[in-house]
Order: C-alpha cells, then sequence, then structure tokens
C-alpha cells in the first residue's frame, strides 16, 4: 500500500516534528491552538479540547514508538491543562472551554466534546506512563460528566454544562464512546466498558435510522426530529465512518456483535459521500443527496480508519479505498501551505476556504496513520 507508507512517514518525519516545535508553548507548556499561514502561532484563544488531542498524539505517537519524546510533551500539556483549564475536588472535576495566551479563562463553560476528549487524553497518557493518579482523574471527570452534562430522563448529553440549549447532537457522544473504549483498554475492569454498552444501546435505538440505515446529526430533546427544519435532516460521511471505526473497536473489546449498522454506514458514506474526484463531502441530506459540496480534511483520515475496520472484518476492497483516502490526503491537503501543515477545508473547486493551519486535526490525520500501520501489521 504504496500511499499507506507515504502518509505515515509524513506523519513521523514531518507532522509530528512541526507540532512538537512551532506548535508548542514551551514557556507556558501547552500546545499552540492555530499557525497562521506563514508558519507563526496565531494569538486566539486555546481550548481544552485541542490540548486533549495534541496529548493524545504525542502519547500514542510515544507508544508506537514513532516519536519517543513525545511523552514528555503530553505529561508537560497534561500538567499545564490541569493548572489552566481545571477545576477539580475529591468528588469531580471539569475544565473550563477556552483561555487566553496568558492562561486567563475565555470561556468558564463545561462543555461535552471537550471533557471526552480530556477522558481520552487521559486514557493514552496513562498507556504510556502508567500514572494512577489518571485514572483517578478520569473517574473523577466522569462523575461529573453524569452529573451535570447527561440527561438522566431521556439519555445522552447536553451541550454544555450550564446548560443553554436542551437540543442534542450525536457528536459528544461519538467522542465520549471513543474515550470509554480507551479507558477500557488502557484499564480494563473499571467499568468503562459498562459505560460503553449503554452509548452502543443508545446508538442503536436512538441515533441510527434504521429505516433509512443513516445517522443523523442533530436531535430534539427526546431523540425526535430537531425542532428547526435546517437541522432536522442532516448527515456528514466523514462521521459515519468514524463511527465504522467505533462500532469494530466495540466489538473487539467486548467479544460481540453489532449487526450489520456498520457495513450500512461504510456503504452509504462509501456511496454516497464521496464526490466524482474522489474527495469526501461535508454534508448530505436524510435521503441521500449532496447538502454542502465542500471538503475538510478529516473526514479522509476517518474513512482510512473505517477502512482498516472493514479489512479486519473480511472486506477485500477496503484496504485499497484507504490507500486511495492516503492519497488524496496527500495530494490535494497535506504539505501546504508549509512542511508539516495542511489545508484544512476546500471549496468545491478545491479553493482554500481558510488561511490557518488548525492543530485540532492532528488527531485525525494521527490516528489515521496509527491505525493503517496496525491493520498492515506494520506497526
Amino acid at each position: 500500500m504504496e500511499h499507506l507508507c507515504a502518509y505515515r512517514e509524513w506523519i513521523v518525519s514531518s507532522a509530528l516534528p512541526l507540532w512538537s516545535t512551532k506548535g508548542f508553548d514551551t514557556t507556558a507548556g501547552r500546545f499552540r491552538e492555530r499557525l497562521g499561514w506563514g508558519g507563526a502561532p496565531a494569538d486566539v484563544p486555546h481550548r481544552a479540547m485541542v490540548q486533549a488531542r495534541q496529548i493524545y498524539v504525542f502519547s500514542h505517537a510515544s507508544h508506537l514508538g514513532w516519536f519517543p519524546e513525545g511523552r514528555e510533551l503530553a505529561e508537560r500539556a497534561m500538567t499545564s491543562m490541569r493548572r489552566d483549564f481545571g477545576e477539580e475536588t475529591a468528588g469531580d472535576a471539569s475544565f473550563a472551554f477556552s483561555i487566553d495566551g496568558r492562561g486567563g479563562t475565555v470561556s468558564a463553560a463545561r462543555d461535552a466534546y471537550t471533557h471526552a476528549f480530556v477522558l481520552f487524553a487521559i486514557a493514552w497518557l496513562h498507556r504510556v506512563n502508567g500514572d494512577p493518579g489518571l485514572l483517578d482523574l478520569a473517574d473523577r471527570i466522569d462523575n461529573f460528566v453524569h452529573a451535570r452534562l447527561f440527561d438522566a430522563r431521556h439519555g445522552g448529553m447536553f451541550d454544555e454544562y450550564p446548560t443553554t440549549a436542551r437540543t442534542k447532537r450525536q457528536n459528544p457522544l461519538m467522542h465520549l464512546l471513543e474515550a470509554y473504549l480507551a479507558l477500557e483498554r488502557a484499564a480494563p475492569g473499571r467499568g468503562y466498558l459498562s459505560r460503553a454498552r449503554e452509548l452502543i444501546d443508545l446508538f442503536t435505538t436512538r441515533l441510527f435510522d434504521a429505516r433509512r440505515a443513516v445517522l443523523l446529526e442533530y436531535f430534539a430533546e427526546d431523540w425526535s426530529a430537531h425542532p428547526d427544519a435546517g437541522l432536522a435532516d442532516v448527515l456528514e460521511p466523514g462521521h459515519h465512518f468514524e463511527w465504522v471505526w467505533l462500532l469494530g473497536e466495540y466489538e473487539r473489546l467486548a467479544g460481540v456483535s453489532t449487526g450489520e449498522i456498520g457495513t450500512s454506514l461504510y456503504r452509504l458514506a462509501l456511496t454516497h459521500g464521496v464526490a466524482s474526484d474522489g474527495l469526501i463531502s461535508d454534508e448530505l441530506t436524510g435521503d441521500k443527496t449532496l447538502r454542502t459540496p465542500s471538503h475538510r480534511v478529516w473526514p479522509h483520515a476517518e474513512a482510512i480508519k473505517a477502512a482498516i475496520s472493514r479489512h479486519r472484518a473480511g472486506d477485500t476492497d477496503a484496504l485499497a479505498f484507504a490507500d486511495l483516502m492516503a492519497r488524496s490526503l496527500l495530494d490535494r491537503f497535506l504539505d501546504q501551505p508549509f512542511k508539516g501543515g495542511w489545508i484544512d477545508h476546500v471549496s468545491e473547486t478545491g479553493a482554500p476556504l481558510v488561511d490557518y493551519v488548525p492543530a485540532s486535526t492532528l488527531y485525525h490525520l494521527f490516528f489515521a496513520a496509527a491505525e493503517a500501520a496496525q491493520g498492515e501489521g506494520a506497526a
């Protein structure tokens, strides 16, 4: 798989070196939020979610031996994240949404998506340093998530605490499931597989529309149709690919089958989400017609992960699709506008839609390369 190998080499030789140097603030001990078009750090609020994603990347890179010094960077960033974003007690722990470059709080909201990624980062850092205090922190964060963000009546999570809107999205639940699966791999037997099972049940009963075999993005509080007609029928091929991998990972950990849902999600994204030029479209409608024809970089990475999962399940065509997605990344997005960077979002015609390189995307790009290496037996 020529392009998967080249993609993995780009991660190791270009992306990780850049984001460990220009992408890391040694004075503050934290990762940069984004780099400008010329490669300089941008003076914008820093999100806890981005810190957590980068902690994951460099922990996993250290774990694989791709970037041994990643552990030290991840530990420094975890320390500063707890210091600058965190509020911890003996019973729970939570994190502010964003701070400024000097460490002052910009938004104190407790965001569901953020807390999922903090748990994910903890799982991976624990895998490389074995610190039992991280597992205690994870338990306290999970206490906060269930006490403040979960909906005891209808299940699932609201987007933030204090709750400002009672509509819901599938996305935070998807990443909370990802975190629980990572915690189960890092520290089996602490109850996280049971937490994951609850989210799988919610997915199969509420999020996945079995009649149309689609995953919708936005919902009302009780998981019925979203009250805004413009949001009630939106789906994203990239998230379909993400769920394919998550369902496969859950099956591997739990030793159970989730049926044909993963196959349906993969087939839909492959058939309706890939444009004629080989790039993945941003959004479709529930009837599988094109809604938003632009292309973000991250769905192509998630397509690689999904294809590797399908390859493990016996799909003989999946590895070739993963290689095709690696080629799309290399040809259309990566090493622009500078080495180790990427064009994060392009129009239908390929024109850049942003003038900065967000650190948050490295999570997708790295994870796909790691899964491809494992899937090929090359890690």
